[in-house]
């Protein structure tokens, strides 16, 4: 395999800081951080690349916050200048890993999507009589440094790049396991650390280098023709009950490798008929698409707590007018006039 050398200048380079800024400001230009930083640009971008040449850029401290996004999550939010930085780095490496992913993984690639992976997974639906569904149990917090750093290591040969990937990474981690190496004495313990911050763009490119393999091994070892992965919510298709319980044995062996689990809740066989549930969509053969229940109660929760507050002054009505508008387009995909209809009209 071919390891990418001379990224690190492209990485520095005065043209890539400055698009990767005015990326990471999209959506957050009325919000102080990113305001403070254009007020003053063009010396932020000569002050951020100097760090990265000498060597003394430092990754700032997080932000955390909980969200409810269905499940209670930790999300972390980077200061905006470690963002630009996170931005930089993968606008250079995302071009190269992008021909290593296969074909139906979905999340955070340019072209592909929610919806486009509710599309390929209703196709399959309709093609095959019973799905397999995995999902990976606190994947993010789980994610192993060293074997990302072996993964990324494989395709990427530039040091200053590999350094810079080392700093962001060490930026977080949610555990720290001890662990005995396998020819060393009896005080050869070395530390394995895990956990990717929810919120870096950064972690959303991670995380489909560190599932690839498995997309790999799906794919081209079990020859699974129906397989689509969406973060780290997957599917697999067939029309044998036996064959695909045995390809479930054997994902499971190779997700153990990576140090991950699968959800024990969230592993099921189904007939494709009952309906399959994926990405917020239960997608039926006959065509039929429906919202997750879920999925509306939550929407009827935001929107109630939205007009409250638009109502004491706290929040502007033309925000909750967009964040309707945004909800019905997704929720378009399905057959839910009828339903869209109802929960307005209130």
């Amino acid at each position: 395999m071919k390891r990418h050398k001379g990224l690190w200048e492209e990485v520095v380079s005065f043209e890539n800081l400055h698009a990767a800024a005015r990326k990471a400001w999209r959506g957050k230009r009325s919000r102080r951080p990113a305001a403070e930083f254009y007020s003053r640009f063009e010396d932020e971008i000569v002050s951020l690349r100097a760090e990265l040449l000498s060597g003394t850029y430092r990754h700032g401290d997080y932000h955390y916050f909980q969200i409810h996004d269905p499940k209670e999550r930790t999300v972390a939010a980077a200061p905006f200048r470690d963002r630009v930085v996170h931005h930089a780095l993968v606008r250079v490496l995302e071009p190269i890993f992008e021909k290593r992913f296969i074909e139906d993984s979905f999340a955070c690639r340019k072209g592909k999507g929610t919806h486009a992976a509710l599309r390929r997974a209703h196709q399959f639906t309709k093609a095959w009589p019973f799905a397999l569904k995995c999902d990976i149990a606190r994947y993010f917090p789980s994610i192993d440094h060293d074997i990302l750093l072996g993964q990324i290591e494989r395709v990427v040969g530039d040091k200053g790049v590999l350094n810079l990937i080392r700093t962001i990474l060490a930026s977080h981690r949610d555990a720290t396991e001890q662990e005995w190496e396998p020819d060393g004495d009896l005080f050869s313990v070395r530390e394995r650390i895990r956990g990717l911050p929810i919120g870096n763009l950064t972690s959303q490119f991670f995380a489909n280098v560190y599932l690839s393999p498995l997309d790999h091994f799906v794919k081209h070892e079990l020859r699974v023709r129906g397989y689509v992965r969406y973060v780290d919510d997957f599917l697999l298709f067939g029309k044998d009950r036996a064959a695909l319980k045995q390809q479930g044995r054997l994902v499971h062996a190779k997700v153990a490798q990576l140090r991950l689990s699968i959800h024990p809740d969230k592993y099921r066989l189904l007939p494709t008929p009952n309906g399959v549930d994926f990405v917020g969509f239960v997608s039926f053969p006959d065509g039929r698409r429906k919202l997750r229940k879920g999925n509306v109660r939550r929407f009827e929760r935001r929107l109630s707590r939205m007009k409250f507050e638009a109502a004491q002054g706290e929040r502007e009505w033309a925000e909750v007018t967009r964040s309707v508008q945004s909800w019905v387009a997704h929720a378009s995909h399905a057959q839910s006039y009828q339903l869209r209809r109802t929960l307005l009209s209130r």
